[in-house]
């Protein structure tokens, strides 16, 4: 895949998600001079808002990366893999559910998207055989959210923040709203 794909300075990003992983990857990616914009329906920091915004946003976009919930089940659908630009990189670091895995299958063996990244998939493991393992232009990885060495203690400082920032009415960090499915 490497040899396909161009550098990623400079590149047109678009982020699906604004919450902590699409926060710390617009982070990241502006070490590399990429012009990044967010998609989220609420998040003021977002650039994009609705489905229409970022349709219209995809054909000058170079690398689409998916960090959505997976409350949005099936929302990058065969419209937005067929509006992203010939050639594009898709990546998906969120939850498997959230992309049209068969249109995204087909729009690879067309050769329409220069490749894809994806840390999740819709049925994890992805079973053998499944044609995903053999297409070149696709990395996969193993999606693992857990257990590194300092992760007990960043649970542990996380919930003292919360706790001094609940005790100082201050809103909470990563707080859950259930209603939204995150």
């Amino acid at each position: 895949m490497r040899g396909r794909l161009d550098q990623l300075r400079g590149k047109q990003v678009i982020i699906l998600g604004a919450g902590a992983i699409g926060q710390a990857l617009r982070q990241q990616l502006t070490g590399f001079e990429c012009a990044v914009q967010l998609l989220a329906r609420s998040n003021p920091q977002a650039q994009l808002h609705t489905k229409d915004e970022l349709a219209a946003a995809l054909p000058h976009t170079d690398v689409v990366i998916n960090c959505l919930p997976g409350s949005a089940e099936a929302f990058f659908s065969t419209d937005l893999i067929a509006a992203m630009r010939r050639g594009s990189l898709y990546a998906s670091v969120g939850r498997g559910n959230t992309t049209d895995e068969p249109a995204l299958l087909a729009a690879l063996q067309a050769g329409h998207l220069g490749g894809a990244v994806l840390d999740v998939t819709a049925t994890e493991p992805l079973p053998p055989g499944h044609p995903l393992w053999t297409l070149p232009q696709v990395l996969l990885t193993q999606h693992t959210g857990g257990g590194q060495p300092q992760e007990a203690i960043g649970k542990i400082n996380q919930l003292i923040r919360n706790l001094q920032r609940l005790h100082a009415d201050q809103p909470l960090e990563n707080q859950i709203i259930l209603a939204q499915g995150y």
